[in-house]
C-alpha cells in the first residue's frame, strides 16, 4: 500500500493517510530505512490487523525521482 504520512509525534509514533483513504498508525519500530520519518513524505507500507484494527509495518520511504 502506498501513502503519505500525515504526522508524527516525538517519539515517532505516527499516521499514514493511505492512498485509499484509510488513516494507518505506525510505531517507529516498523520503519524499515529511516529511523525518523517527516510529515508529508510518500512511504509504501503492509497493513497489520489485530482486532480488526489496522497497523502500517515495513514502512519504507520512496525514493525522490529526479528527472535530471
Amino acid at each position: 500500500m502506498t501513502g503519505i504520512v500525515k504526522k508524527i509525534d516525538a517519539q515517532g509514533f505516527g499516521i499514514i493517510d493511505g492512498a485509499d483513504g484509510s488513516k494507518v498508525p505506525f510505531i517507529p519500530s516498523d520503519v524499515k530505512n529511516r529511523h525518523v520519518l517527516e510529515p508529508g513524505q510518500k512511504v509504501i507500507f503492509s497493513v497489520r490487523r489485530v482486532k480488526d484494527q489496522a497497523f502500517a509495518e515495513n514502512v519504507i520511504v520512496m525514493a525522490e525521482r529526479h528527472n535530471w
